[in-house]
């Protein structure tokens, strides 16, 4: 080889060649290195020397359908540890492990586990946080986190649902608005060495959650009380194996109100068995509705024009189709009666007649055409469709019970739906518990308005329907629905519960189902009671009180102006009861009480009360403090926990001796500073007051 004139060697030649050629192949296995693989190594050694911490971000707010709200995130904090900047695990575990209400052992067992980074303990409050921060020990953290909190403790658990460990919706609206109520998760990224343990001085990047956005529900939180109430009545009268009363506004299908019995607390939902908050009876349990059916049935007919109001019949007590006899309650029968008063008196034979006269085709025309046997499309989840015979294989047997309300399976929100259809003038509306979605800054993004499903009947048809239902609470079996002052529309049920062979001897449903004023319906509602016990049973009896109840006091809160012409029975009783003026007493001030208080100061005043539980602290009350009412008078209280940050609602004491007030005190952990002796005149905080646990609160007493 030749360079300029020298010769070079062959095998040095050989030899420069070869470093050429791996030069050439170093350079291209770098080029391959940094430019081929550089974007996926790059990921990698990310990956290896970071490590991703996962910031979980306040779920939206739940609030009724004026603002106020029912489900809130509390702040807490998550404590967490970076063993490897500490120098004595013995000692900070010490320190720590009281505050968090941990074990020396377990705090110690985490320290000195090997690794990087490690949650110390969940849900802290901002109190033990704090006290934590103040002894400012290295290596120990805390991130801002929240904590579900249901305000009114157990009220319309089923509807609101629950949230699991990992900030998940697991039932009800928690569940199926879960996608909006989350929020978006925050990161926490620390560097790590090859030992995994965090670098020194390394910067700590902090990407913050976002909040997740609030819903505004058609509930109404005081109408929902009313609900509440009257299923604690129930239970306490009856001891049922279920319960549920829905109240819906007939003309928007938005629920008003939706409560069941067995209850749970959503804040401690683990700690109740499964059976009770796995489904949502209103959506989920199915049953026969029995005579409350005959409303649909009636509006077929009268649609179809295959019976008209005033068309006669007689009824013996009973009527056989296919050799089976189809017996009247009345086991003398009725004898002769029009259609209308055949309604009235929840005569079977006359609606088996009907139903037959209707036929396969026009009776399943309405049934699915009212919505049975399919769901209503609410927007909750595990709703049920319900059980209707198939079509091709019903006989007229099938017919005739269907139309008393037997051989069919409805849920309580498909028949308080179809009621509704019946109340509004004919239209089917779609049943919804949520309004609108708003961001976290309360701006609304999107509002929820169904509307009309479909045309069932025509308003004539509706008119004539609620007219015969008028007519069942004036004068038949729902007159335990009467509310005076307006006029109400309904229908009793009492249906057998069926069991492989038959029908159970003596387990039966009673229901109520109607709206009011009949003339122009505000609510529609719906109470179902399954296997009362006692000896009671007929839903004129059991559910009607309930249906009048919910009825007054909702149309009384709403502002309904009442019908005109309409008595006042209860008014004049109710004088009556109270007796002279000096017989009426001023509702105290509960407000800030415990429940047990609350009870006691309301029973030495000659009053009744309800509240929907025995623990807690009272948030609101009904009537006001201060109204005049007779004794005997329920007051019913709102119940909830510690207001979000912990504190205390300093209770109105006025009236107490040393020795209830310091007691009250003393459950609400606050002190009493007592001046003078007898009863409280004064205080400080005044009544009303926001404090954290442990302030004092000066009273001064004078003798009575």
């Amino acid at each position: 080889m030749l360079v300029r004139g020298l010769k070079i060697p062959r095998r040095l030649g050989a030899i420069l060649f070869c470093i050429i050629l791996a030069f050439a192949l170093l350079i291209l296995r770098l080029f391959w290195v940094q430019v081929v693989w550089g974007g996926q190594l790059r990921q990698e050694a990310t990956a290896i020397r970071t490590r991703d911490i996962v910031l979980n971000p306040n779920r939206g707010i739940i609030y009724d359908r004026n603002h106020n709200p029912l489900v809130t995130s509390i702040p807490v904090y998550s404590v967490y540890a970076h063993p490897d900047q500490i120098k004595d695990v013995p000692r900070t575990a010490a320190a720590v492990a009281p505050v968090l209400g941990m074990k020396g052992e377990e705090v110690q067992q985490k320290l000195s586990g090997g690794k990087p980074f490690v949650w110390l303990k969940y849900g802290v409050s901002p109190e033990k946080a704090r006290e934590l921060q103040a002894r400012n020990l290295p290596g120990i953290g805390m991130v801002q986190s929240s904590t579900r909190f249901y305000k009114q403790g157990t009220l319309a658990a089923h509807l609101l649902g629950f949230v699991g460990d990992e900030n998940q919706g697991l039932n009800g609206v928690e569940k199926r608005f879960d996608a909006e109520l989350r929020g978006t998760p925050g990161k926490m990224v620390l560097e790590v060495d090859s030992h995994d343990r965090q670098i020194p001085q390394s910067g700590v990047l902090v990407r913050p959650s976002t909040p997740g956005n609030n819903l505004i529900l058609t509930i109404d939180q005081t109408i929902q009380y009313y609900v509440e109430r009257e299923l604690d009545r129930i239970v306490s009268s009856y001891q049922p194996s279920w319960a549920v009363i829905l109240v819906m506004d007939p003309r928007s299908g938005e629920i008003l109100a939706m409560g069941s019995r067995p209850t749970f607390d959503p804040s401690r939902w683990k700690e109740f068995p499964s059976g009770l908050w796995e489904k949502n009876p209103a959506t989920h349990h199915t049953y026969e509705p029995g005579s409350t059916f005959k409303i649909i049935s009636a509006a077929a007919a009268l649609e179809e024009g295959v019976v008209q109001p005033a068309e006669q019949f007689f009824d013996s007590g009973y009527v056989t189709v296919k050799g089976r006899r189809i017996s009247c309650w009345d086991e003398k029968g009725h004898g002769p009666e029009t259609f209308a008063q055949a309604v009235e008196n929840s005569c079977n034979p006359v609606f088996a007649q009907v139903g037959l006269r209707l036929g396969k085709e026009r009776l399943y025309k309405y049934v699915r055409g009212f919505g049975f046997g399919s769901a209503t499309g609410i927007d909750l989840p595990g709703e049920e469709t319900g059980v209707v015979v198939s079509q091709q294989k019903a006989t007229d047997l099938d017919i005739a019970v269907m139309s008393i309300g037997q051989s069919i399976a409805v849920t309580p929100i498909q028949l308080i739906t179809a009621v509704s259809a019946v109340a509004n003038g004919g239209n089917l509306v779609q049943p919804h518990v949520v309004r609108a979605v708003e961001d976290a800054q309360g701006k609304v993004i999107r509002e929820i308005t169904p509307g009309v499903v479909r045309r069932v009947i025509s308003a004539d048809t509706a008119r004539q329907v609620a007219g015969m239902l008028e007519k069942v609470v004036v004068e038949g079996t729902g007159k335990r629905a009467l509310v005076e002052g307006y006029r109400v529309a309904g229908k009793t049920g009492t249906a057998q519960v069926p069991v492989p062979g038959g029908y159970a001897p003596d387990k039966y449903v009673a229901s109520f189902a109607g709206f009011a004023p009949a003339g122009d319906p505000r609510v529609a509602v719906l109470v179902v009671v399954g296997e009362p016990r006692g000896g009671q049973y007929h839903g004129g009896e059991v559910a009607a009180p309930a249906f009048s109840a919910v009825v007054r006091d909702t149309l009384r809160y709403l502002g309904v102006p009442e019908d005109p012409g309409q008595q006042h029975q209860d008014a004049q009783a109710e004088q009556a009861a109270a007796g002279p003026v000096d017989n009426r007493v001023p509702v105290p001030d509960l407000t800030g009480f415990p429940v047990a208080d609350a009870r006691w100061l309301l029973s030495e005043r000659g009053l009744r009360v309800w509240s929907p539980g025995e623990e807690g602290v009272v948030t609101g009350q009904e009537p006001a403090a201060g109204q005049q009412v007779s004794r005997g008078h329920t007051v019913s209280l709102r119940v909830g926990g510690l207001q979000p940050g912990g504190q205390v609602i300093v209770p109105n004491l006025t009236g107490l001796t040393v020795k209830k007030a310091g007691a009250v005190l003393e459950k609400l952990h606050l002190h009493l500073q007592p001046t003078g002796s007898g009863v409280a005149v004064k205080q400080k905080p005044q009544p009303g007051a926001r404090v954290s646990p442990g302030t004092t609160v000066s009273v001064e007493f004078n003798p009575p």
